[in-house]
């Protein structure tokens, strides 16, 4: 999300999208954020519905920070998720986490989706 690669029209498209798609009621809208905050505080007050959000490389200390700033309602994590089978406990305890093998995305295997260690 954000003006990456839309250009300079990308953020007033993404405000058009999520309005109209509000007015589908549709049950969420799943955002990958990349740091416009403005557009995503805007987005947060067209979009009426559940918003996931996404911000990849969020560091561990920021874990639910959005849902308790009432950015989002459920905050994504991705391949973090994948790459530690046991993410919920990790974050609990203040244990490390796996980092995730991105060689092995969309390989078609186990490797690199059933493969990565618990905590023991």
């Amino acid at each position: 999300m954000g003006d990456l690669d839309e250009g300079a029209e990308g953020p007033a498209l993404y405000r058009y999208v999520a309005s109209e798609l509000d007015k589908m009621h549709l049950a969420f809208l799943d955002v990958m954020h990349w740091g416009n905050e403005e557009l995503l505080t805007d987005l947060r007050k067209l979009w009426h519905q559940t918003l996931i959000l996404n911000r990849p490389g969020r560091p561990r200390e920021q874990i639910g920070a959005d849902v308790a700033a009432d950015i989002a309602d459920i905050e994504s994590y991705g391949s973090m998720t994948l790459a530690n089978p046991d993410f919920a406990r990790r974050v609990q305890t203040h244990s490390p986490f796996n980092e995730a093998d991105r060689a092995t995305f969309y390989g078609g295997s186990a490797r690199g989706y059933t493969d990565y260690p618990a905590m023991t």
